[in-house]
């Protein structure tokens, strides 16, 4: 039991991680673990591969969401910036040229 807290346990508690067993939600057989004691269980280990949830994405995507900006920003800078700058060089022409 952590020190950080008074509540005592009530009953027998199980820590279930990377143990055997059949997801609850799909019937899949693998590793995985159980929040509640038991009651459901998630496998995140298969034959095939590890399986995430949506709430894995959700848990994720704060840690990827930098690294895929700054990809996506090089890529728009790189494959798109002379495009850009020409459309800025020709409106900037017209517009002269309509005032002038």
């Amino acid at each position: 039991m952590p020190e950080n807290t008074n509540d005592e346990p009530v009953g027998d508690v199980l820590f279930i991680a990377m143990d055997k067993g059949i997801d609850s939600e799909t019937g899949q057989l693998g590793y995985g673990y159980s929040p509640d004691n038991g009651r459901t269980f998630y496998v995140t280990n298969t034959i095939k591969g590890r399986k995430f949830r949506q709430e894995d994405a959700d848990r994720l995507w704060k840690f990827l969401k930098p690294m895929i900006g700054k990809l996506v920003e090089e890529k728009f800078k790189n494959e798109f910036i002379d495009k850009v700058k020409e459309e800025i060089s020709n409106d900037t022409s017209k517009k002269k040229s309509e005032e002038g």
